[in-house]
């Protein structure tokens, strides 16, 4: 297998254990409409999902950071895609490799056989990454926007992650993080330049902004997609939850369900509320979960025993 199908792994996505949420609301800084005020309950996903795409009415980049290998941010974003696609074109940008957008589009315009989707799973992405962004919640969501595309919905998927390995651009961009954290921003703000409004899934580690991660940003990273993409005026929605566990690597062989917890009190529904780390460009909103549960690989690899 040539270099250029070597892809990096995830980068360290934050467990935000011991973490305390801020939860404080600037309506300057987050325009949100009247509507968007807090007149019904917030019970579910589905349920914040709608509040999320009323605060991101004007904006045309939603930006979801997650941690990898949870069932419920894939469900929250799948929830996204739905209510956009049915009121036109959209883009979902995924952090699948860019080398692996043939394969995507391949099995996004077959029939869906089973024989289709166990070509699609052949390829690098699913049976050698097990480090949650080929979860099973995953394989899920490309399915449901399959499914949607096959009723007549303009939804476009991009392989957003890495680029194609290059060792000269790696070391002129001054690490793997930083070239990553490029590459990405740029697939995306070419999505972005074909017109559809784009929501993009990513690891937090990519999407961090300002003080939102619990830990400080090591300087030879660069700065985030979020931060690269900055004069796009996205909307980040920053997602934690109170505890649970997701499905992560900490290392090649060490994959499995970790615990995670954000440190502050128990709730029984989602929280949505706009951040402290808005800015005149980026705005931010907070969803706040009850509980991850983990969502296990798509494709069970015999080297995550």
């Amino acid at each position: 297998m040539s270099l250029a199908r070597l892809f990096f792994p995830a980068i360290f996505c934050v467990s935000a254990a011991g973490l305390s949420v801020s939860e404080s609301a600037h309506a300057g800084e987050v325009a949100a409409p009247q509507a968007c005020a807090k007149t019904s309950a917030v019970r579910d996903i589905k349920d914040a999902a709608k509040r999320i795409e009323c605060l991101g009415a004007s904006r045309r980049l939603w930006i979801v950071g997650e941690i990898h290998g949870t069932r419920e941010t894939p469900q929250l974003v799948e929830a996204l895609v739905d209510q956009q696609s049915a009121k036109g074109n959209v883009t979902l940008a995924l952090e699948i490799p860019t080398f692996e957008q043939p394969a995507l589009d391949a099995y996004l315009a077959s029939a869906g056989s089973a024989a289709d989707r166990n070509k699609w799973l052949e390829t690098t992405f699913w049976s050698r990454m097990h480090d949650g962004r080929s979860s099973q919640a995953m394989l899920q969501l490309v399915d449901r926007v399959k499914g949607w595309r096959g009723q007549g919905r303009h939804i476009e998927i991009v392989a957003a992650g890495e680029p194609d390995y290059d060792a000269a651009a790696v070391e002129k961009a001054g690490g793997v993080a930083p070239y990553k954290d490029s590459g990405m921003a740029s697939e995306i703000r070419q999505a972005l330049d074909r017109g559809a409004p784009v929501i993009a899934l990513m690891g937090n580690f990519h999407a961090d902004y300002k003080d939102l991660s619990p830990l400080p940003r090591p300087t030879d990273t660069g700065p985030s997609v979020v931060e690269r993409l900055s004069a796009a005026s996205p909307l980040l929605i920053w997602v934690t939850a109170a505890q649970g566990q997701a499905w992560d690597c900490q290392g090649n062989n060490d994959c499995g369900a970790k615990g995670f917890r954000d440190g502050g009190a128990a709730i029984a529904h989602p929280e949505v509320d706009t951040a402290s780390q808005s800015s005149a460009q980026v705005a931010v909103v907070k969803l706040r979960l009850p509980a991850f549960t983990p969502s296990e690989p798509a494709v069970k690899a015999a080297e995550s025993n």
